[in-house]
C-alpha cells in the first residue's frame, strides 16, 4: 500500500494536517529532515483521546508509536519492585515515545491522563514505511538522537557531580 492511500488507525482522529505538521517540524528528533518528509509524517499522523486515568502506555509494553501531548495532563510512574515511583507532571507540549520509533523498545515508565487528554499520535509502522520510501533521512534523525543523548548525559552528570565524587561512581555514557 503506498503511504498517500494509507487510512488512518481505527481510534485516531484526524489531525489538521497544518497543525500536525508545525508541531513535528519543532521536534527535536526531526530537526533538518527535509519539508516533504515531515509533511509525509504530518500527513500520517493523528489525533487521539484519552479520558483520565486511562493509560496511554503501561510500563514494560512494546513502544509502537510517540505522543506529543496537545491538551491535558499525564503522569507517569516507574514500578520498581513493590514501589512505584512518579515523576513530575507533564502538559501540552510534552513528547514521549520518540525511540520507540527507530528500534524495538518497551515503556520504562507507565503514563497515564491525569485529565482528558488528546495527543498527537504517530505510529512506528507508519514512521518505518515513511523511513524507507525516504532513507537519506536516517542520517539526520541518527545524529539528533545522539545529540539528544550526549546533552542529557552533560545535563545529568553536571547535576550529580557532588554524589558522583562521594560515592565513587560515575557512568562514562548511555551508550
Amino acid at each position: 500500500m503506498s503511504l498517500s492511500t494509507d487510512q488512518p488507525q481505527p481510534g485516531l482522529k484526524s489531525c489538521g494536517f497544518n497543525d500536525c505538521l508545525d508541531i513535528l517540524r519543532e521536534l527535536p528528533i526531526l530537526s533538518g529532515v527535509p519539508l516533504d518528509v515531515v509533511k509525509v509524517l504530518a500527513y500520517l499522523s493523528g489525533r487521539e483521546s484519552f479520558d483520565a486515568g486511562e493509560a496511554l502506555c503501561e510500563q514494560g509494553e512494546a513502544l509502537d508509536r510517540c505522543f506529543y501531548v496537545l491538551s491535558g495532563e499525564v503522569e507517569m510512574a516507574r514500578q520498581v519492585d513493590a514501589c512505584a515511583v512518579g515523576l513530575p507532571r507533564r502538559g501540552k507540549g510534552y513528547f514521549f515515545g520518540g525511540l520507540g520509533l527507530l528500534a524495538p523498545a518497551k515503556a520504562l515508565f507507565a503514563v497515564r491522563a491525569v485529565t482528558d487528554t488528546e495527543c498527537l499520535v504517530l505510529t512506528k509502522e507508519k514512521f518505518q514505511k515513511t523511513a524507507e520510501r525516504f532513507p537519506d533521512i536516517w542520517p539526520k534523525i541518527l545524529g539528533n538522537v545522539v545529540g539528544h543523548v550526549f546533552r542529557w548525559e552533560e545535563a545529568f552528570l553536571a547535576a550529580h557531580a557532588e554524589e558522583c565524587a562521594t560515592t565513587g561512581e560515575m557512568g562514562l555514557s548511555l551508550f
